[in-house]
């Protein structure tokens, strides 16, 4: 193909040359030099065609190369329409086609997509705030201006977000979460009064804008109603359980001092007092841990932290609980090494232990034991664990068990007289020193719950 086309122009280029040198002859010359004329515009001829030639080269090479890139783009050419071209020059008409219409059908499914990420964005409940590497808002959606209390058409875009949401804390925690490099999306809750108070909870995360440079994407729920509703219930379970106290207390005292008489008038009416007076003392217990969990979620505790030697204040709980390991076969053992100090509250920390202890003995079988250890971490803290050989958490109640009043055997527990609330108060009061919970099980083999508190850095003199 290159060659003929080639051959072409240098043809052209020639019978040109003729037919300017023969409209000369007719202008200019008689016909007795005609032939002469002739004869010699042949042998111009000849001598301009190699010319001709090389003009072409020169001017074809560049447009066969832009054909074969073209060519590259058309993937779905068969052979026989390659083959059915008319000449050297129709691939790239055909290639040019192809170009456009793939480009008009991209434009097309790009602006489909952008259509449906914009009716997603418009139609989410949860507000959407995008910003770039910068910490410049490119995008908000409705309900992030709604939650935020901006109108529908304020200008947001490229403004920082401190500009957007005036509330410095948020603003230096998206600056620290971007500082951290991780691609782990970090929680927080606000308060801001927009104008009036209104809580939300934000969820940052990485988003990449490009390899090298990256913003961060930010997901608003307004969470005041929930939390007004939580407050509403725990402020309602305190008022009932202080108002439950004070009856229980007067009937538990009634029943002491009648269980006291050394006459009774028969073995039943004793039976029947005790079985009333160990009820009531189950009540009262799960009234002062609705109480202590009342306290704990509405901010009403108040830690005093204080270094405590871990070793020794395990030994001190674990005495609490000798009589009824005794009596079922279940060994103490402390395996706290003795310079392991903790940075907690005394009486706190004592009923994190009590309840772990409390449950352990009460589902660890005959023969059995309950061991305590403690280990440093790198992050300065010191993990605590409590292991049994008990009975186990099946799998799928795992998850839900440190949920206040969930319990795996319904029954065994009100045999054994649990409130349902210990692990729900361990988990909170954990949270509040700084640390976090987490329990693994075996059904049939054990249970080990471990927790996280802060470390003494120096250790203080005895």
């Amino acid at each position: 193909m290159k060659g003929r086309l080639i051959f072409r122009s240098g043809l052209l280029v020639s019978c040109l040359t003729l037919l300017g040198m023969g409209a000369a002859w007719v202008l200019t010359s008689s016909g007795a030099t005609g032939g002469t004329l002739w004869v010699g515009a042949l042998v111009v001829a000849a001598l301009v065609f190699p010319f001709g030639v090389w003009l072409g080269r020169r001017l074809l090479v560049p447009v066969q190369d832009l054909e074969a890139r073209a060519d590259r783009l058309l993937q779905g050419w068969t052979e026989q329409e390659k083959k059915s071209e008319e000449d050297e020059l129709s691939g790239l008409r055909k290639a040019l086609e192809y170009i456009t219409t793939y480009s008009q059908a991209r434009v097309q499914a790009l602006e489909s997509e952008r259509a449906k990420g914009t009716a997603i964005l418009h139609s989410m409940t949860e507000g959407v705030i995008a910003l770039d590497w910068q910490g410049y808002v490119v995008l908000m959606n409705p309900a992030a201006r709604t939650i935020l209390d901006f109108a529908q058409d304020e200008q947001v875009e490229g403004r920082t977000l401190l500009e957007v949401v005036r509330n410095r804390g948020l603003a230096d925690w998206v600056e620290m979460c971007q500082a951290l490099d991780t691609a782990e999306p970090c929680k927080r809750e606000i308060e801001c009064y927009l104008p009036s108070l209104r809580i939300i909870a934000v969820n940052a995360m990485p988003m990449p804008f490009s390899s090298e440079r990256r913003g961060f994407l930010l997901v608003l729920h307004d969470i005041t109603e929930l939390r007004r509703l939580e407050k509403v219930r725990a402020e309602f379970v305190a008022n009932v359980s202080h108002e439950l106290r004070t009856p229980l207390t007067a009937i538990k005292g009634y029943l002491e001092t009648v269980l006291d008489e050394t006459r009774l008038e028969s073995d039943t009416h004793r039976r029947f007092l005790e079985i009333a007076n160990s009820h009531a003392e189950r009540m009262g217990r799960l009234i002062n841990d609705l109480l202590n969990l009342s306290d704990i979620e509405t901010g009403k505790v108040v830690l005093d932290p204080t270094p405590i030697s871990l070793g020794t204040f395990v030994q001190e709980v674990s005495a609490i609980f000798e009589k009824d390991a005794a009596k079922k076969d279940v060994k103490l053992v402390n395996k706290v090494p003795p310079d392991v100090w903790v940075q907690a509250d005394r009486d706190r920390l004592s009923q994190i232990l009590v309840n772990l202890v409390d449950n352990a003995v009460k589902y660890t079988p005959k023969g059995g034991s309950v061991s305590f250890q403690a280990e440093r971490t790198l992050n300065h803290e010191i993990r605590i664990m409590v292991r049994d050989t008990g009975q186990g958490i099946p799998p799928n109640d795992l998850p839900r068990i440190t949920e206040r009043f969930y319990r795996v055997d319904k029954a065994r527990a009100r045999v054994e007289g649990g409130t349902g609330l210990g692990l729900a108060i361990v988990k909170h009061l954990v949270q509040l020193h700084g640390g976090t919970l987490h329990i693994e099980s075996e059904y049939g083999k054990g249970t080990t719950i471990e927790f996280l508190l802060p470390a003494v850095q120096l250790q203080p003199a005895c």
